[in-house]
């Protein structure tokens, strides 16, 4: 009897899944370009065409047709404008640590916008991408290659008959202070995380700010679930790009694998597995790995190291000594609140004291990186 229970139970939690079919499908018509590009052996830049198409096709689709436009001009405009910064500071150390620090605490104010609040974060990682070509000639190179491909998933996206994955809630009334708290801690965060990178030697300086700013946010549970996310996603993620470089020797058949857990990623996009790197870091070491396949196993082991090291800092540097500090100082507001001389409204009074307590969690928010 259980048994049988066990079976038919299997296909009903199947089918309960939140699947989303429509978004599996817009990822592969993003992804297009890097087909035929590998159809016409032109692997140049297969890496390229793969991250923007997989980025773009991962992020949230508003219902209305505007607000679609909107999403597109956010990241084609103001994504690719962070991204060309990042190339030019790449070869100046300490001018890229200082603007990593301020492109985040930015970014953060950005987080309480209506319009593309949801988005704000997520443009640290094309920012982070740029700081990986490590040059301006580079950046500038891949620019018009990540605008050809965005632009074409934007357009394609216009579609009317595409389902919504509505983006999550933006908390309009998130006080400054608050703000500038997440942008601080992730600013720190990413700017560490740069440094040693740079004083470590690592071939792709940005893996590394991508991570803390993957997982960094203003609540301190929030954060340790995205760290988890990050940490999972990537490791499942490498396992499998191994195991299909195991068995795989055709880099044709390489990419066009990649291709399918980019798919994969948009089916099951609202479920758990969808709130991880998991299909991205598959992805993404396939790409990098197709021209030369002789690479596999050093792409996959210094993705997970790099990502280690982010998450890392990410978790024991910024995320937990802040709501400690935090807390102190609203008790410190509370009791200068108390005294009826005090200058400390209401309002503020009643702020403090919510303040104590973890943001809710924001859902949707996507886990990709670039």
């Amino acid at each position: 009897m259980s048994q049988g229970n066990g079976v038919t139970g299997l296909p009903g939690k199947w089918r309960a899944l939140p699947l989303t079919w429509s978004e599996a499908l817009r990822a592969l018509v993003c992804l297009l370009p890097m087909l035929v590009a590998t159809a016409l052996d032109q692997t140049s830049y297969l890496v390229t065409l793969g991250q923007g198409a997989f980025f773009f096709s991962s992020i949230f689709l508003p219902k209305r047709i505007g607000a679609r436009f909107v999403m597109g001009s956010l990241v084609l405009a103001l994504g690719l404008g962070f991204y060309l910064i990042g190339g030019a500071v790449a070869p100046y150390p300490w001018t890229a640590l200082v603007f990593t620090f301020f492109v985040c605490l930015n970014l953060s104010f950005m987080t309480d916008w209506r319009v593309g609040g949801a988005l704000a974060l997520t443009l640290v990682m094309i920012y982070t991408a740029g700081l990986n070509t490590g040059s301006p000639e580079k950046a500038s190179a891949n620019f018009l290659v990540f605008a050809f491909v965005m632009g074409w998933s934007a357009l394609i996206s216009l579609l009317p008959f595409w389902t919504p994955v509505p983006p999550p809630p933006v908390d309009e009334d998130r006080r400054p202070g608050k703000l500038a708290e997440q942008g601080i801690r992730m600013g720190i965060g990413t700017s560490l995380a740069l440094a040693i990178s740079y004083f470590a030697g690592f071939a792709k300086i940005g893996w590394a700010p991508s991570a803390v700013g993957n997982v960094v946010r203003y609540g301190e549970e929030l954060s340790e679930k995205r760290a988890w996310a990050r940490f999972l996603g990537t490791v499942g993620g490498a396992a499998m790009a191994a195991i299909a470089l195991a068995f795989v020797t055709d880099p044709t058949i390489v990419v066009l694998i990649a291709a399918v857990f980019a798919v994969l990623n948009g089916l099951f996009k609202l479920t758990p597995l969808g709130q991880m790197p998991l299909f991205y870091t598959a992805t993404i070491l396939l790409l990098y790995t197709a021209n030369d396949l002789t690479t596999g196993s050093e792409n996959v082991l210094t993705r997970v190291f790099y990502n280690v090291v982010g998450i890392t800092i990410g978790v024991l540097v910024v995320i937990y000594p802040s709501p400690r500090i935090l807390r102190r100082i609203n008790r410190r507001a509370r009791l200068r609140s108390s005294n009826p001389s005090s200058s400390v409204s209401a309002p503020e009074l009643a702020q403090a004291q919510s303040d104590t307590h973890a943001r809710p969690a924001r859902t949707g928010e996507s886990e990709t990186d670039m």
